[in-house]
């Protein structure tokens, strides 16, 4: 009976080490699928900013197209109205010509000249904002396309992570009913063999080689982190954005800002003050916390996801406030700066 018992004791502490190694190494592709997960969510939610832009600048440019169209439509009026005054003081020179006549035809045909010069100008305009609206109209067929199959990505990696912990879950009840039979198993009697000793009974415990640690001289380097080529696009256009937004700035709307103060509070901690910088964009440079987060500006929230491996990083902040009634919050991490050039 106590070979038996002992058996069975070791039986179980195998049963443990195994079963722990397949439930560690299961956590290990779970973390990483979750990991990858937060970072498609960040991308995802880069992309309907992005939408968001592109929407807002449409906006702007249905607005800009109707001004436009409805100058070139004055300009118009204006032009037949000045074609036909030009006549007119044409055909009364013609029919006494005299230095009031001539002044007149004179008059009316330099105010035929320039209504034909607006036409021409407006129309112009027009065409200029229509081009741009069209291209406006494909980026924003682009961006929602984007979305689309980000969304599908999406559904795909949460469905991956969803399957890795239910299958956690079955290797966890399995072990555990493992444990249960093999603590409740019948004895089973022993062949006659010599005696054991009691250090034979004893549980094995599984050893792992010892690892020298490195000397201060021989310091191991940490792997240098991958980054998504997708989040390096994106931040290489929103810096460049920010550049050429500043390089349009005049010395007379330097100093000109919409906000006397600009905060950002995130979840459960202090407010941090954003820096002006000109063109109603707004910077600040702050650590970020891993999980969904909410950021309150002022009066606007923002909600953004970190994945866990930037638990703690420092991450880029720029508010742009052009559109007080639709503003946008772009962030991502500051490490990628470093790798854009």
């Amino acid at each position: 009976m106590a070979v038996n018992r002992g058996c069975a004791l070791v039986l179980t502490s195998v049963l443990g080490v195994f079963g722990w190694s397949g439930l560690v190494l299961g956590a290990s592709s779970l973390t990483v699928e979750q990991n990858k997960l937060a970072r498609m969510e960040q991308s995802q939610e880069n992309r309907l900013v992005a939408l968001e832009d592109v929407e807002n600048e449409m906006l702007a440019y249905e607005y800009k197209l109707q001004r436009a169209e409805e100058s070139l439509s004055k300009a118009r009026a204006n032009y037949e109205e000045s074609l036909m005054a030009f006549k007119v003081a044409e055909r009364e020179h013609k029919t006494a010509a005299s230095s009031d006549t001539e002044r007149a035809l004179h008059k009316a045909k330099h105010a035929y000249a320039m209504a034909e010069r607006g036409v021409d100008s407006r129309k112009r305009r027009v065409d200029i904002v229509q081009s741009t609206f069209g291209d406006l109209e494909a980026r924003l067929q682009d961006a929602r396309e984007s979305v689309s199959s980000g969304e599908t990505r999406l559904t795909g990696q949460q469905a991956l992570v969803d399957k890795l912990v239910q299958a956690m879950l079955v290797k966890a009840e399995e072990q555990k009913q493992a444990a249960k039979s093999t603590a409740s198993a019948p004895a089973v009697e022993a062949p006659a063999v010599a005696k054991p000793s009691l250090a034979s009974l004893e549980p094995v415990e599984p050893t792992m080689p010892e690892l020298a640690a490195p000397s201060a001289d021989n310091e191991i380097a940490a792997p240098e982190r991958d980054i998504d080529p997708e989040l390096l696009e994106y931040v290489r256009g929103e810096r460049d954005r920010l550049e050429k937004l500043l390089s349009e700035l005049d010395e007379d709307e330097e100093g000109r800002q919409t906000f006397r103060n600009l905060s950002l509070r995130p979840s459960g901690e202090d407010s941090i003050e954003f820096e002006f910088l000109g063109q109603n964009q707004y910077r600040l440079v702050a650590p970020v916390s891993a999980g969904r987060q909410t950021y309150k500006i002022n009066s606007w929230r923002f909600r953004r996801t970190i994945p866990s491996d930037d638990d703690g990083e420092r991450y880029v902040f720029v508010f742009d406030a052009r559109r007080l009634s639709r503003p946008r919050l772009v962030m991502y991490p500051e490490y990628v700066l470093s790798r854009l050039d």
